[in-house]
């Protein structure tokens, strides 16, 4: 099998909840991070976390996958379609990169979007404007995607510069912190976001497609925390995508237990 191949043997896994199959789709050691937590450091221990995950995430499906692939690298990004603990539908929209070694996933990390995500006018037409593009060439993601990244790292960024790979119209889309649009206000809000005392944020994993770009970030590398999905038309940014691992910045992301469907006999 392809590396895409073995990631979506485990989405295809997750969606008809078969557990055998998502152990062994992983290595032994594999580690796993997702938005709910812990960091998980086994295949048996990632299989235990996904009986839960679905029990939370009822009749679970992972729709409109997009694919980012280097190497033994994949990130994709989908939205998964479930049910909560009250039995009515949802929507969460999430980004994972994997690492796969030889047959087997040896590495995953699992960011989320708040639930339920409505759009307003402007960023629903730069979503479908990215949407739309039939793709460029990744040394132009790259060079759009760096950019973005420099200029929230560093306070003397060439603007200039930056601003000729940003779209006027640019809209950064993040569900905890609130969306911005515009080069300025993306920048603004995103040097704005909470950080712990000591440390600073590093990319620690980054693919790049013809069209969109995943970027990892960290404080420790142990310890994932953010990804960026950048979409890119005709060379410039249009959309940002902000994920987090909501357990990692505070955020409690369980349900209540889940109600038991019964049967209600006629009287």
């Amino acid at each position: 099998m392809t590396n895409l191949d073995t990631v979506n043997a485990l989405l295809t896994a997750i969606n008809f909840d078969r557990f055998a199959d998502i152990e062994a789709l992983h290595n032994p050691d594999a580690t796993f991070a997702s938005f709910m937590g812990p960091i998980l450091h086994d295949s048996v221990a990632i299989a235990d976390w996904h009986t839960t995950f679905l029990r939370e995430y009822a009749d679970c499906n992972y729709t409109e996958l997009e694919y980012l692939e280097d190497g033994d690298r994949v990130g994709v990004r989908a939205t998964i379609e479930a049910k909560g603990y009250t039995w009515r539908p949802f929507t969460q929209r999430v980004v994972e990169s994997y690492v796969v070694e030889g047959r087997g996933i040896a590495r995953r990390f699992l960011y989320g979007m708040l639930r339920d995500l409505e759009l307003d006018k402007p960023t629903t037409k730069a979503m479908e404007d990215a949407a739309e593009f039939p793709g460029g060439s990744p040394a132009a993601t790259k060079k759009a995607a760096d950019a973005f990244v420099a200029a929230i790292e560093c306070a003397d960024f060439d603007h200039d510069a930056t601003a000729a790979l940003f779209d006027d119209k640019a809209v950064l889309i993040d569900t905890v912190y609130g969306n911005a649009t515009g080069l300025d206000n993306i920048i603004e809000a995103s040097r704005a976001l909470p950080l712990p005392l000591f440390g600073t944020p590093r990319v620690t994993n980054a693919l790049y497609g013809p069209k969109d770009a995943l970027i990892e970030l960290a404080i420790d590398p142990s310890r994932p925390r953010q990804a960026y999905w950048v979409r890119v038309v005709e060379g410039k940014i249009r959309v940002i995508e902000s994920y987090w691992m909501l357990r990692e910045i505070g955020i409690k992301h369980t349900d209540p237990e889940r109600h038991k469907r019964q049967i209600i006999p006629p009287i």
